[in-house]
């Protein structure tokens, strides 16, 4: 037994070291699996008596997948003896001798008869002959009840291939049709004298299975002593769990009240009296959990009838509360959907607040927020916490914010502002309050800001008046400030707080607390963002905070202080927004230039800056990019800020030819100069180029207006940095510059300077995309394309950007290598770069449809204009046809997304229209499918691929490949779901 090559994978897969060695087994059984001879090797390892744990449930797990995807390849006759040897084998497992793990072998067993039994329909009377057979063996009772448990939830199984007529049949002759037999027997076993715990468990678990499937209704259930007996166990500690999910699927399953009156009028009163029952045990939180699970089932399902009558289920909202007050914050979210549930019934009642009969519910909803609040309170200071103890406390914060604006609904925000507000003050009377006392409320208000009118004028001032006076603790001020922000609306319409409040949170700036300071610029962007134009006059107090805000807060803040402003700026007229543009960011670049010691008696090349000068001016480009990012752009553009470009350009020139091989220097200059190319306008960009001296003295090497301007300089210095550096940031511009400038290459109508600056920039374009392809091609002849992702991902959104916008780059003879760094981009497993380069295949193949004449009228792009040599594109596919459609193909079988599969069939479209007629698509795509492991798609799926496109090129039908491929793409996903379940049944090993 031990030579056996199944056992031996096995041995590997769960004991050798080596990972190589592991996946290989692991594809080698995923593969066994799918062959026929897996039938009689999985049987004899099953009952062989020497066979180890890993093969008797690896066997048992075979079987299994292969009838629920292989039955096919028996003959029908076989079937019999198939279900005879299954059932055999059920004996020796459930005996008290039978070896370890051997309740896992009989689940997937049991699960194997469902399966077989739901495809086989010459088995007659499968229940009734299964409960006749083990029935009546105390020792095998468990068996029956392990299979009348999967019975009905394999019904279901969508793996199962059977039609829905099919499906529909079988589920009334074996699963509906036995319904009533089910019953009859879990009702003898839960009655029978001596039933042991582990049958009275299997009882309640198969009785679940049929009610979740709903061949077993509330009602029939009712109608027999299980209905009691599940209400009875819940006193014994061995039986409780299994009682709380039979009662919860019961209840559940009565939702359809108008059709279940009678049951529910029976589960209510057993259902509220299990709140003495949590009283009695309120000090196991365990049992506490199974009551509130049960009350809150109940709830859910019966919140209408609590609506309709108030009085008479007033007790059931009460012990839903006790629930909520519990202390354990693990039993506490168990409430929350019914609560945001009956907040909805009543706020569909007319007037509900009015009507009397709602009254203790609407104070158990008051009470409610006084217990949220109370749970929201942070542990004591003496009490230690983990760090993610503290971040899932602060997680459930949140959540618990949600049930106060439950609370809203029902009573309305004000009412629940004003209580958190009283809770402030009744902390702030007693002689010591703890922080935790104020800043629970606090936080609640900021949880119920979404709820409360931004016109009030009731609570809110009276907030804004208090925050001031409340403890200077680092915690409490936190919060405050953070309820200032959430409160930015209400402050843009009540602009008189303006000055107090901008007062008190840049004084959060001040306070040695990270968390503080963070809060004060969150507030102070949501505070500009909503209060922009009440906000202008400020401009110049923001200012002078600004001026020494990088000495005292950390970079994040004043990132987001900087967006902050940004926002009002963004609210000004161009001219003004201009001018305060530059009030903020010009300083800022003049320090950039101080730091690089630029001047006119300091040659670029003499630049010499420190490690610590370097990240300051990273910090000050990353303000410069906050700025830019909210303002965008200025619409019309004022003549004022020409010079700029021009300015900041030269002193991100040295930045680049200096410190381009700093990574995050070259980031943050990226990130600026995309900023740039957004806010300037093309024919600034085309005409403002730097001479020798620009302003300021700062020297740049780059080329005057009439020879590209910035956009020449900017090119050049892409492909320079790029080669020197192999950073992706670099191709990323690139590509932003093909987007700014395409709409004036392909402008070839207008005359004059724009036609000729748009044919100069064009072939910019061109010699860069040269550039960056032959210097990426050096990069991968040191590196393979995994290693470098992020480089990868931008050059194929680059090549893509080319394509669409200056598809004359079809005529590069440099095409070629750049379709093989997109064939390597494949390689890489990151879902950007796979559909970006499919997409990159999709436009360049769709080409091969053209006809090669240079009158061809069809486009790639509605915006392009044809290639003149279109026929150039062939040659090329037709080398690198083989790994093209290898990489395609196996992707879309193994590990591509599935969002790829319709531009991979564009691309054998194409690829049939173009070498279809000769048969080498035909031979290529078979060459592709043979490196496809047997374990990844069938052999006959695979063929009846090829069938498709030899019969779809055959016919004149290439565009219905796209049908063959989605066919291969189901194929390989059933493959991928049952080498799920192959692994899931593995790991349990």
């Amino acid at each position: 037994m031990a030579d056996n090559p199944v056992l031996q994978a096995l041995q590997t897969l769960y004991h050798d070291p080596d990972t190589a060695a592991k996946r290989r087994a692991n594809e080698w059984l995923q593969e066994f699996q799918h062959s026929t001879e897996a039938w009689q090797t999985a049987h004899v390892l099953l009952n062989a008596p020497d066979s180890p744990l890993e093969g008797r449930l690896f066997s048992a797990q075979t079987l299994r997948a292969k009838i629920t995807y292989d039955l096919s390849q028996l003959p029908r006759e076989s079937l019999p003896p198939l279900r005879d040897s299954l059932l055999n084998v059920l004996l020796p497992l459930s005996s008290p001798s039978a070896p370890t793990g051997s309740k896992a072998v009989l689940l997937q067993l049991c699960l194997a008869i469902s399966d077989l039994a739901l495809q086989m329909p010459e088995w007659e009377n499968v229940v009734p002959s299964m409960i006749e057979r083990f029935g009546t063996d105390p020792a095998m009772v468990t068996v029956l009840l392990l299979f009348l448990k999967t019975l009905p939830e394999e019904a279901t199984n969508p793996r199962i291939p059977l039609g829905q007529d099919e499906t529909r049949a079988i589920l009334n002759r074996l699963v509906s049709g036995s319904a009533g037999r089910v019953l009859e027997v879990l009702t003898m076993y839960i009655q029978a004298e001596g039933v042991t715990t582990p049958i009275q468990i299997s009882v309640f678990e198969a009785l679940r299975s049929w009610l979740q499937a709903g061949e077993v209704t509330a009602s029939q259930v009712a109608a027999t002593p299980l209905f009691s007996a599940a209400f009875s166990a819940l006193a014994s500690d061995q039986l409780f769990d299994a009682a709380v999910d039979l009662l919860c699927d019961l209840i559940h399953e009565t939702q359809e009240l108008n059709d279940n009156m009678t049951v529910v009028q029976e589960i209510v009163p057993r259902v509220i009296a299990l709140r003495g029952e949590m009283e009695r045990y309120k000090d196991d939180p365990d049992r506490v959990r199974g009551y509130c699970r049960i009350l809150c089932e109940a709830g859910e399902c019966y919140q209408s009838l609590i609506v309709q009558h108030p009085g008479d289920l007033l007790p059931l909202v009460q012990a839903i509360a006790e629930c909520a007050a519990y202390p354990d914050l693990d039993i506490v979210p168990i409430t929350f959907y019914f609560w945001y549930a009956l907040s909805e019934s009543l706020e569909r009642q007319e007037n509900f607040s009015q009507n009397p009969a709602y009254t203790p519910i609407l104070s158990i909803f008051s009470d409610l927020q006084s217990i949220i609040i109370s749970h929201l309170h942070f542990p004591p200071d003496d009490e230690q916490q983990t760090a993610q103890e503290l971040d899932e406390f602060r997680t459930f914060r949140h959540r618990m914010g949600d049930t106060l604006k439950d609370c809203c609904h029902v009573l309305g925000a004000t009412v629940c502002l004003k209580k958190s507000y009283d809770l402030i003050l009744s902390a702030l009377s007693q002689p010591s309050p703890s922080w935790q006392a104020i800043e629970a409320p606090l936080f609640s208000m900021r949880s119920m800001g979404a709820e409360v009118d931004p016109n009030d004028d009731e609570v809110l001032p009276h907030i804004m008046t208090l925050l001031p006076t409340l403890p200077q603790h680092p915690k409490i001020r936190y919060a405050s400030i953070l309820v200032i922000s959430r409160y930015s609306p209400w402050l843009n319409r009540h602009p008189e707080h303006l000055t107090f409040t901008l007062s008190y949170v840049s004084a959060g700036f001040e306070m040695a607390d990270e968390q503080v300071s963070a809060a004060a610029a969150h507030a102070m962007k949501f505070i500009c963002q909503d209060c922009t134009t009440h906000l202008v006059p400020f401009l110049p107090q923001l200012h002078m905070f600004m001026e020494g805000a990088s000495e005292r807060l950390g970079q994040e803040d004043v990132v987001e202080v900087c967006e902050a402003i940004a926002y009002i700026i963004d609210g000004m007229l161009p001219a003004e927004a201009a001018s305060a543009l530059s009030q903020f960011c010009s300083p800022l670049i003049t320090r950039i230039q101080t730091l690089l010691s630029l001047s006119p008696s300091v040659p670029s090349s003499l630049v010499s800056v420190s490690e610590g000068d370097l990240e300051k001016i990273s910090d000050m480009l990353e303000q410069i990019d906050a700025y830019l990012s909210i303002v965008r752009t200025l619409s019309p553009f004022p003549p004022s800020c020409y010079p700029s470009a021009g300015r900041i350009y030269a002193i991100l020139d040295v930045l680049l030819e200096k410190f381009g091989g700093v990574y995050h220097i070259s980031e943050k200059v990226g990130s600026v100069l995309r900023r740039g190319l957004i806010f300037f306008p093309a024919e600034v960009l085309v005409g403002s180029g730097v001479g020798a001296e620009g302003e300021d003295g700062v020297r740049s090497g780059g080329m005057r207006g009439g020879e590209g301007g910035l956009v020449s300089q900017l090119i050049k210095r892409m492909q320079t940095s790029f080669e020197e550096t192999g950073y992706a940031s670099y191709l990323w511009i690139m590509g932003k510059i093909v987007d700014k400038f395409s709409d004036m290459v392909l402008s070839s109508t207008s005359g004059g300077e724009t036609e000729a600056a748009g044919r100069m920039v064009g072939e910019l374009l061109g010699r860069g995309f040269e550039s960056v392809t032959t210097s990426l091609g050096r990069l991968l002849e040191r590196k393979v394309a995994v290693e470098i992702p992020d480089v990868m991902d931008d050059y194929v959104h680059l090549f893509l950007s080319y394509l669409i916008h200056l598809p004359p780059i079809l005529a590069s003879p440099l095409l070629p290598l750049a379709l093989s760094h997109t064939l390597q981009a494949l390689t890489c497993p990151a879902t950007s770069i796979i559909l970006t380069s499919v997409d990159v295949l999709a436009l360049l193949s769709s080409h091969l449809s053209f006809s090669p004449s240079p009158s061809a009228a069809s486009t790639s792009s509605s915006r392009a204009s044809t290639p003149k040599n279109p026929s150039a594109v062939r040659p090329i596919f037709a080398q690198y046809a083989r790994p093209t459609l290898s990489l395609l193909l196996k992707g879309l079988i193994a590990d591509f997304p599935d969002e790829a599969s319709e531009p991979i069939g564009q691309v054998l479209v194409h690829f049939a229209v173009a070498f279809g007629g000769g048969g080498e698509m035909e031979a290529w795509v078979g060459e592709a499918l043979a490196g496809v492991g047997g374990h990844l798609v069938l052999p006959a799926d695979k063929e009846a691929f090829l069938g498709h496109v030899h019969e779809c090129i055959a016919n004149g039908q290439p565009e219905k490949i796209k049908y063959a491929v989605h066919g291969l793409l189901r194929a390989a996903r059933r493959m991928r779901e049952r080498g799920r379940q192959s692994r899931k049944s593995l790991g349990a090993v």
